[in-house]
């Protein structure tokens, strides 16, 4: 394992010497997060700015950072001129995070644009950014000293952070055991430093150097990096805003809910860019209309296929008691992870759905038989909702509950992708969910996948599309007989003309995702 390393005061915390099963990587920062990208190494502490650039190749150990509350020390604008009257500012290439907050600063809270300047050599100059060890040892060659972590703080209240360990997320997914033994470790590394600092031989003004920097990364902390996001999205610094993803598996969206990574499938639970609550309302709950059936009848009744972590039944019901807090909801889930409620217990529950997520947490183990075949499930029941999440295999549960005669007003269609979960996806399984939905149903589903619409289609649906959120394509709806959007003239050709419109197939609903596929490209091409 490849450990990119900056050999800085502010690093020693983390006891880099201790690991003697490890290949160190010394360099700069701006260095470093160049190995990191291009895969040259697997872990670094990097640059926050790399992670705000590429956070869809990487993973964030959590807790770690090197961040600040006020002043930092070591990122400093050294200048013979006050702050407003700067004109020039050389700037250094060490860090990309520090040139970044420093643009911040003039562009945004300034609101003024300097000549930028780069410099690879240090000497006294007008106006320069100084970061590390030097930024320490030259600041007093300047009649001001700007530090930019009290000048974010100044304007935002939030501290700020500098650095984050990041590792490769192909890597991740291929060693677990050993990044998490090593992050482990390495929090060990900075409770015990702590513990013994001031018994080091370091001289005084380090110690309380490394006394003023913080090396968590708490919600306050998470709340600037986002913030400052979009200050870069503002300059075009970078290009989308980002979701911050952990190597417990935690994601927090775009909207800043929190949705989870499923390392078996390699995907999110949710859409984050559009964001876990954004997603399941403008996806799944408005798309299916819960708010006009909650005002036009006494029950509704919901089929929700991918429990997952419990959003799009916390929205629905929110929705739908607004409308008509009298209204009767009974929600069927279809689940495979038997681990659900250990999950949705480590999330951080948006403050808008604490009472609906309090239902879905009094949720207790039951049993439920469908077709004669006995399922494990967990039930609840309060307030004129009654929830049943049933355990297994979800087209084996679909094909039961459409034997025991159950019929829905709404389907909320939820699996992991076709691409990775593709026998939740087939025209014969969109048979048997049609059998299972009244006339005006409406199902709806993420996917703007051409095999899944055309399944739909071939099963006797008609289909429309939604606005996309978070993406540039719309999402699907499907229905036997109500009321969703015209299919657009353009849909309706790719959907006749396109060699890739041809749906999954799977008669017997047994085949593996692999075979699925395998038949589906001998058809396709």
């Amino acid at each position: 394992m490849k450990v990119g390393w900056i050999d800085y005061l502010n690093t020693l915390p983390f006891g880099i010497d201790r690991f003697k099963d490890i290949t160190i990587v010394k360099d700069y920062p701006s260095n470093l997060n160049k190995l990191l990208k291009e895969k040259k190494i697997d872990i670094g502490i990097v640059s926050a700015a790399e992670y705000l650039e590429n956070f869809y190749q990487y993973l964030i150990i959590p807790d770690l950072s090197i961040s600040s509350y006020k002043e930092v020390n070591s990122v400093i604008i050294g200048s013979d001129l006050p702050l407003e009257d700067v004109e020039v500012v050389y700037l250094t290439k060490e860090s990309k995070t520090s040139v970044y907050l420093t643009r911040v600063v003039f562009e945004i809270f300034l609101g003024k644009k300097p000549i930028y300047k780069y410099f690879d050599n240090y000497k006294k100059r007008q106006s320069v950014l100084l970061i590390g060890d030097k930024a320490i040892e030259y600041k007093k060659d300047y009649k001001y000293v700007y530090d930019l972590s009290k000048l974010w703080f100044d304007k935002t209240g939030l501290p700020f952070t500098f650095a984050l360990w990041c590792v490769n997320k192909d890597f991740f997914l291929k060693n677990r055991e050993k990044v998490l033994d090593f992050e482990k470790r390495l929090k060990q590394n900075v409770r015990d430093f702590f513990e013994r600092l001031d018994s080091l031989d370091l001289d005084l003004n380090k110690k309380e150097y490394l006394k003023n920097l913080r090396y968590g990364l708490d919600k306050e902390n998470i709340q600037s990096i986002r913030l400052f996001a979009k200050y870069l999205l503002e300059l075009k610094i970078i290009k989308t805003y980002l979701d911050i993803r952990f190597t417990d598996g935690r994601v927090i969206t775009a909207d800043g809910t929190q949705t989870f990574y499923n390392f078996d499938y390699n995907e999110a639970y949710h859409s984050t860019k559009a964001g876990a609550y954004t997603e399941s309302l403008y996806k799944f709950t408005l798309p299916c209309k819960i708010d006009k059936l909650a005002k036009e009848k006494e029950e509704i009744n919901i089929l929700d296929v991918g429990f997952g972590l419990g959003y799009n039944v916390a929205v629905a019901v929110k929705v739908a008691k607004e409308n008509n807090s009298n209204v009767r909801i009974n929600i069927v889930s279809v689940e495979k992870d038997e681990n659900f409620l250990e999950r949705i217990n480590q999330m951080e529950i948006p403050e808008n759905l604490q009472k609906e997520y309090n239902f879905i947490k009094s949720l207790k183990p039951s049993k439920i038989t469908l077709n004669e075949n006995i399922y494990p499930s967990y039930t609840a029941s309060a307030d004129g909702v009654s929830l049943t999440v049933v355990l297994g295999e979800g087209r084996r549960i679909l094909l039961d509950l459409s034997k025991s005669g159950y019929k829905f007003d709404a389907v909320f269609y939820d699996p992991f992708s076709p691409k990775v979960n593709t026998e939740m996806w087939t025209l014969d399984l969109f048979k048997v969910v049609k059998n299972l939905m009244t006339d005006k149903a409406i199902l709806a589903t993420y996917s703007a996948s051409l095999p899944v619409r055309k399944g739909l289609i071939e099963a006797g649906f008609k289909i429309g599309l939604v606005e996309p959120v978070g993406r540039r394509s719309p999402s699907t709806v499907a229905t036997i007989k109500g009321d969703i959007p015209e299919l657009p003239e353009k849909e309706k050709q790719r959907l006749e003309t396109s060699p890739l419109a041809k749906p999954y197939l799977d008669p017997c609903l047994c085949k593996t995702k692999e075979e699925i596929v395998k038949d589906y490209q001998k058809t396709a091409f």
